[in-house]
Parts: structure tokens; sequence; C-alpha cells
């Protein structure tokens, strides 16, 4: 598994660095960024029909912001936001994810999709160097970018004018602290893990989310539970778990009740 290429945020800020890192990517045989996510560039879809129907577009806006906050824990939260990416910057394109530590799990990465040779990884422990890595990416024409941003109402709309003028797909992963609905933001999502599938072998099924559309122009709040196939890199909606609790006052199987000819 390919190292994730690091950036990490220089003081005071350079924007011609991000800028040169992102250009050596496209070198090493990346599609440009502008054209694959230019402004008409078609949104980015996640494969299940019930849920791309129910979003403007039929899909992901490109060209805007994006809020994937976790409900239960940020493991659901990243995992979802890695898939979206990967579905973003397609075969080709490059990602930047914004971390406060820097660290990314390649292989976790790469299991949903995102392919880490074409990722760059920035570093930004400060809240200001967070979203400045974002904006800068945003207008440099990354095709999706992914940040651990701490942003506000005037910052997320000063993201959303990068995004627009970049063609590119946002998504913040804000804090756990953070109001819900304090982001400018086009869609705003929950993600909750949601209990697994078991596998006929025995062992964990794929992994499985609950996902709840809180916020969306032009569009209603949804619920859906979706299953992501690491193999296929694909989401498909969950078939519901069977009820293996026995009902009171029955030992055993129902009995078999006969016809009469």
């Amino acid at each position: 598994m390919p190292e994730v290429p690091s950036l990490v945020s220089p003081e005071p800020a350079d924007p011609a660095a991000l800028r040169a890192r992102i250009a050596a990517i496209e070198r090493g045989g990346a599609a440009p960024a502008c054209a694959a996510a230019g402004s008409g560039a078609a949104a980015v879809r996640l494969g299940v029909a019930a849920v791309d129907e129910a979003l403007p577009g039929g899909g992901l806006a490109r060209g805007a912001v994006h809020e994937i906050a976790g409900a239960a824990d940020s493991a659901a939260a990243c995992g979802f936001a890695a898939a979206l990416a990967g579905r973003a910057s397609g075969a080709s394109g490059p990602a930047v994810g914004c971390t406060r530590d820097g660290s990314l799990d390649a292989p976790g990465l790469a299991a949903f999709g995102l392919d880490t040779a074409r990722l760059v990884a920035v570093r930004a422990p400060c809240p200001r160097d967070a979203l400045w890595a974002v904006e800068e990416a945003l207008r440099a024409g990354v095709p999706a970018v992914v940040g651990e941003a701490d942003a506000g109402l005037t910052a997320s709309r000063r993201l959303q004018l990068a995004a627009r003028a970049g063609g590119g797909l946002c998504l913040l992963l804000p804090p756990p602290d953070r109001i819900a609905g304090a982001l400018a933001a086009a869609t705003r999502w929950s993600i909750a893990p949601a209990a697994a599938a078991p596998r006929p072998g025995g062992g964990p099924g794929a992994a499985r989310w609950r996902l709840s559309l809180t916020r969306c122009r032009g569009g209603t709040a949804r619920d859906w539970t979706v299953e992501w196939c690491h193999e296929t890199h694909r989401f498909s909606l969950a078939a519901p778990l069977a009820d293996r609790a026995v009902p009171a006052g029955r030992a055993g199987p129902p009995e078999r009740i006969e016809r009469a000819g």
C-alpha cells in the first residue's frame, strides 16, 4: 500500500506550496482537476437510487460544501466522507484530506475507494490553518476536499465561494461540540454505524451506516440504512435484519395449519 503524501501547513501560509504539490500529482498522470470537477460537472452519485433521487441533481452537488457529522462516533462519518471523496475524485483525480494531526489510515481509505497515491494529506493543528488549506485546495480545483475544520457561518460561506470557483466537492467534518446547523452547507448529514448482517460462514458482515439527511437545499430530510461493499466499492440499501427473538409464550416453531380439502 503506497504511503499517503503529506503536506505540512507552513507558517506563514504560502498558497503556492499547496498548488505546487497538487500540480506534482497531476503531472504523475492525473486528469486536470478543473476538467474533472468543473462547475458544470455531474453531481456525485452514491449509486443508490433511493438516496440519489432525494437529492437535487441526482447526487451531491459539486462546487458546494457538504457537512458530514458523526451521530455516534467520528469513524462512521470519516468512512462515509472517504467513500464520497473516492467517487468525486474518480480513477485519476487528486484529493486533499486535511486533519489536525495529518495522520490518515491508508489501507482504511483504500477500502473506501479513495486512491491514496493521489491523496495529499495536510496537517493543520490550528483551526485557521485548516480553513486556509481547505479553501486553497478548493480554489485550486481539487475534485474532492475533506477537512476536519471548525468552520463557523462566515468561514463556511468563504469555503462555499471557493468550492463554487473551483468546482470541487467540499466535505467538512465538524468537531463533536459544533452546534448543528452552524455551517453554510448545501446538505447536512448525520452518520451513525448500524448493525451489520452476519456472513453465512460467520464473522462480521459489510459495513453499514444509518444516513440521516437533516438538511438539503431543494430537498427534504430523509433516513436510509446503507451497506458498503469493500470489494466493489459500492453502496446499496441494507436489507432489514431478521428479528431473531422468540415471542413470549412460544417455545418452538409456529404450528402448521392444515387446510381442509
